[in-house]
């Protein structure tokens, strides 16, 4: 317990806290109130509440022991708020996604919160965030999740301060995203994909249509699971993705507004749906159902993937490797680079270049061998013109 009794017989309570400069403190702070069972029932209460917002990364000193021994510590000068202060007031006028702000949320928790959550958002610099964010490299985290799960809001909350007049000046410029290396990809190759859907013909059928499609159109694994028949259009031979499915088991949103698109379907592709509609079109809302007539979740997938790949003698990957192996195959093939990136629903080309440009087919002769072969041509011009 946290509550104990010091030398002059007061209540007091033990626990340990960040400063300003985000160096961790050990607090014996006493609450003024003799041993007795009612003021030791306060002390306690006031003990939960502190460790409640200490695991919230809320905690103000200030708050609970305004003339605390570590008073001085915290005193703020005017009206400039720390940054959990800031923080709940720039994230409760954010609109964005309920994933990402419970992402951005337990980023805070866990880092932003412990090493600036007590500074007045003046008083954080430039340099003092790229200390920070080189701690942050030391323990190992990976480059993209400090990028785009902890700078990245933090850096956020601090330019809506500079831009509502808070703080005079934005410390986040000039500060680059740290070099991320590229995520290796695995997808199946077009006799894989071939030898698993054979298989799932054969062996494992319900599941077969369901492959086909996502083999077709390289849709993220929450898009498929969320497609309900509303979705299809047979009419005009589209597929509309306009939801994915959450982690809280419940349909949102897609991605990003570039991911809401029209899926070109071509005759194979609407006769599995139609095949599909067979199975579950008189069940329910959605496409693809559990066997216990449930939507997909990306757990309950996780584990039928592994087993249809075993069925297979295919390496096991992660679902989403359909998603690739749709991109890299269509790629390959030769389709147009701006007909793929429409239909995974990239924000742009370029997007589509930087993860895929390995699979896409040698048809800009990138090696020489195209300027080898128009001075081959230039050459053979030149001895018919002089001859």
């Amino acid at each position: 317990m946290s509550v104990r009794i010091n030398q002059h017989g007061r209540l007091t309570i033990d626990f340990a806290c960040y400063g300003p400069a985000g160096q961790k403190l050990r607090c014996r702070e006493s609450t003024g109130l003799t041993d007795n069972k009612r003021n030791r029932q306060i002390a306690i209460a006031k003990d939960r509440a502190i460790q409640y917002e200490l695991q919230h990364a809320r905690f103000d000193y200030l708050h609970f022991f305004p003339t605390g021994a570590r008073a001085h510590l915290f005193k703020r000068i005017g009206d400039v708020p720390t940054l959990y202060e800031w923080w709940e007031i720039w994230i409760g006028e954010k609109s964005i996604r309920w994933t990402t702000e419970k992402g951005w949320n337990s980023s805070y928790r866990v880092h932003i919160g412990p090493h600036f959550g007590h500074v007045p958002i003046d008083q954080i610099t430039n340099h003092e965030i790229l200390i920070f964010r080189k701690k942050l490299e030391a323990t190992g985290l990976k480059a993209s999740t400090i990028n785009d799960k902890i700078i990245k809001p933090l850096s956020m909350a601090l330019l809506r301060a500079y831009d509502t007049g808070v703080i005079s000046e934005y410390v986040c410029k000039g500060i680059r995203r740290l070099t991320e290396e590229m995520v290796d990809i695995q997808p199946f190759t077009y006799e894989e994909i071939a030898h698993l859907l054979n298989v799932l013909k054969e062996k494992a059928h319900h599941y077969y249509d369901m492959f086909f499609i996502w083999s077709r159109t390289g849709l993220r694994p929450g898009e498929i699971y969320a497609l309900k028949w509303e979705h299809v259009d047979y009419f005009n031979s589209r597929l509309l993705v306009r939801q994915t499915r959450l982690p809280s088991g419940t349909d949102g949103p897609t991605k990003t507004v570039s991911s809401l698109r029209d899926i070109i379907l071509r005759p194979e592709t609407v006769r599995a749906f139609r095949r599909q509609e067979l199975k579950t079109g008189l069940v329910g809302n959605y496409v693809f159902l559990t066997g216990g007539a449930q939507p997909f979740s990306d757990a309950f997938m996780r584990k039928k993937f592994r087993y249809v790949l075993r069925l297979a003698g295919l390496a096991y990957r992660p679902p989403k490797q359909m998603r690739h192996t749709f991109a890299t195959l269509a790629l390959a093939a030769g389709e147009n680079i701006s007909w793929v990136s429409k239909t995974l629903g990239h924000a742009s080309e370029d997007t589509t270049w930087k993860r895929y440009n390995r699979y896409v087919p040698n048809l800009t002769r990138e090696d020489g061998s195209a300027l080898e072969k128009a001075m081959e041509i230039g050459s053979d011009l030149t001895i018919r013109a002089v001859s």
